[in-house]
């Protein structure tokens, strides 16, 4: 038997459905005769409020019609053009939606209901009123859109264009590289225009999130990176102000600090969304250049004296994968609208192919809906209730629960959906890693696991906290101590002591001074301008992730690749090389690195079996039992508010104050749990 797909007949079909399809989008620009004369000399008209044809269009050169109308030959349409008169829709963030360019394709809505598995988008009105958006005319924001980016990506016109690229035309280079906005680790792919990121695109061969990514990585990086108030040159602090000086008159000024200042006034404090290779940069400044051990993070900061029960936790966590096998899951304080999607959509998925699913939280989340049961009560009393769920599952069912009445029916009912269950995962969400009581979560997480074989997944917002692990940069503990040898390791942290005054604090990659002590003289080193009253009296500029190269860690152990998709703005640095020229002008003869692949190689040497292609990084047990207090002066947790305070960061920067969209969701959500606290 022998197909034709190319025929005349059949290429007159596909003619006459394009030319229907045509008669209801602007489509003049496809059949002018100055058409090329137009498209190479007047590109620049393209930016109008209106689009009534291919130069006016934010698709233009990437629109899928133009393709098939030269593909098939068309050069006219017979048909008069109906212009639909909508209005374009701009009020919610990242994107724009045109419907008078839509041709009513269906590929949003499929894309949105099958692979996301949201369901925010369908059909709406009939014949030629049809347009596309949430039911019953709501915003997408009251419609719970995950702003996941997935519709503009499949859409084939302009009808769905992001607000910050739309008129950049098509980019000059395409670079994967790994997101630094949360521990997931998704692949993108940075499109990039004049040395600029002017969009992101998902990398759908990506084994760790398949290209279902998070609204941050798909539209808060180019405004982030492209940010007005960048640190572009450095500068000190003087009685009038700020002067900007030299990358030398730089280094003389931090030198001059850091020099004669005994180990025990100084502290380092660094990111845990810097990359491997900073890490390691920065904990061998502090020890061997500074001689301090003295090197912590914000991550030891928030959780406090709960710090090493977290990390047990973390270390041992299972990958993603697993909950594809699971038949029971319980998720607590955890919601995937604005971030951990693959998880989130793996878990949804797992709902749909018959696992039980039961969500713990103070509000409404995002699998409700999917969720075989859906409890809602205040985080203090989340331990209370896993230990009710642990007793009934450690009894089997025999005696009496240990409960309140207001819940002992349902523990019975949900502990027997979990005792029949083959596989079981616990998903432990930000808003119980921030919550009053969560050292009694992760006692509890501990118990289901040793006791129950339940698999564990704790989904934190620290990007790299694994990287600091596996690096060093944490107090005590040396490069690759770690990592899995056989033994268990016993955390002993010293005594750090938040209220004692510093002569000299370096603050890398971090911008909330709230955790810090007071000092003499402020080093800060970042890409952005603090979040604080107190100002620094140096500023070093740093290069973010999308201009440097290195490695990241990801929350299942795999070391990705950070590719340099730019060159750094202005005059900002990689870390690593600031780190290596205060050294070098300390005269310690240290870290004398000049590229990153010199770093790599020091990893190598005194970290063995990190770079290990696609394998993930196995960490060692980490011993509970000697977990004592080590931290004065933090943070009390129990004060703040779990949600409203833990918005995404970048470098401890908000995502809300210099990317738009992020801000209006921020908004959002806030008043949303004003309105739920109210409710109850």
């Amino acid at each position: 038997m022998v197909i034709r797909t190319d025929t005349a007949e059949l290429r007159s079909l596909r003619q006459e459905i394009l030319k229907l399809l045509l008669s209801e989008h602007p489509a003049s620009c496809l059949f002018c005769e100055e058409h090329d004369e137009c498209k190479e000399f007047q590109g620049t008209i393209r930016k109008v409020g209106v689009t009534t044809g291919c130069r006016y269009c934010p698709n233009d050169t990437r629109c899928e019609l133009q393709e098939i109308t030269e593909k098939v030959g068309l050069t006219e349409t017979s048909y008069p053009v109906y212009y639909r008169g909508f209005s374009v829709e701009k009020y919610d963030p990242f994107y724009d939606r045109d419907y008078n360019l839509c041709i009513l394709c269906g590929r949003c809505v499929r894309v949105c209901n099958s692979v996301r598995l949201n369901g925010t988008l369908s059909f709406k009105q009939r014949g030629k009123l049809t347009t596309i958006g949430p039911a019953f005319d709501r915003t997408h924001l009251e419609a719970g859109c995950e702003f996941c980016g997935a519709c503009v990506s499949v859409c084939p016109t302009g009808a769905l264009s992001t607000k910050v690229s739309k008129w950049y035309g098509k980019p000059d280079t395409q670079v994967t590289t790994t997101c630094a906005y949360c521990p997931v680790g998704c692949r993108l792919e940075l499109q990039v225009k004049n040395n600029e990121v002017i969009d992101v695109l998902p990398n759908y061969d990506s084994p760790v999130d398949q290209g279902l990514i998070c609204v941050k990585g798909r539209f808060a990086i180019p405004e982030y990176v492209l940010s007005p108030e960048r640190l572009g040159t450095p500068s000190r602090l003087t009685p009038v102000g700020y002067e900007v000086i030299s990358w030398d008159q730089a280094i003389d000024e931090a030198v001059e600090r850091l020099r004669g200042t005994k180990p025990e006034d100084k502290l380092v404090m660094v990111s845990p969304q810097l990359s491997n290779e900073d890490l390691f940069v920065a904990q061998q400044f502090s020890r061997e250049v500074l001689g301090s051990d003295n090197v912590i993070s914000s991550v030891m900061v928030d959780l406090g004296n709960d710090l090493v029960p977290f990390l047990e936790l973390v270390t041992s966590s299972n990958t993603f994968d697993a909950i594809e096998d699971a038949r029971g899951i319980l998720t607590v304080g955890f919601d995937s609208t604005y971030g951990y999607s693959p998880v989130g959509i793996r878990i949804k998925r797992a709902g749909q192919e018959g696992a039980a699913l039961v969500t713990l939280g103070a509000c409404d989340s995002n699998l409700d809906m999917l969720s075989e049961t859906t409890f809602q009560m205040e985080p203090p009393r989340w331990a209370e209730f896993l230990g009710s769920l642990v007793d009934c599952l450690t009894r089997g069912g025999k005696g009496k629960v240990k409960a309140r009445k207001e819940w002992a029916g349902d523990i019975e009912r949900i502990s027997r959906i979990f005792s029949d269950s083959s596989t079981n995962v616990l998903v432990i969400g930000q808003e119980a890693i921030f919550s009053p009581g969560r050292r009694e979560v992760f006692e509890k997480a501990r118990t289901l696991r040793d006791k129950l074989g339940w698999k564990i997944i704790v989904a934190h917002p620290y990007t790299n906290l694994l990287g600091v692990l596996a690096m060093g940069a944490f107090p005590g503990t040396k490069p690759g101590e770690f990592l899995k040898n056989g033994a268990a390791v016993t955390v002993d942290l010293p005594m750090i002591d938040l209220t004692k005054r510093k002569k000299v604090v370096y603050l890398i990659g971090e911008g909330r001074f709230d955790t810090i002590p007071d000092c003499d003289y402020l080093i800060y080193q970042n890409g952005l301008p603090p979040v604080a009253s107190r100002r620094p009296d140096l500023i070093l500029p740093a290069s973010l992730f999308t201009e440097s190269s290195g490695t990241t860690t990801n929350g299942e152990g795999r070391v990705l690749k950070v590719e340099k998709a730019t060159e750094p703005f202005m005059d900002a640095k990689p870390d690593w090389w600031i780190f290596s020229r205060i050294a070098e002008k300390l005269n310690k003869g240290k870290l004398r690195y000049k590229d990153v692949a010199a770093v790599q190689a020091a990893i190598k040497k005194q970290v063995k079996g990190f770079y290990n292609g696609r394998k993930p990084v196995e960490f060692a047990r980490i011993n509970t039992e000697r977990a004592t207090k080590w931290l004065r002066g933090a943070s009390k947790q129990e004060e703040r508010s779990f949600r409203t305070d833990n918005s995404p960061t970048y470098r401890g920067i908000p995502l809300a104050r210099v990317v738009a969209g992020m801000k209006v969701i921020d908004e959002w959500v806030n008043t949303s749990l004003l309105s739920d606290k109210e409710a109850q």
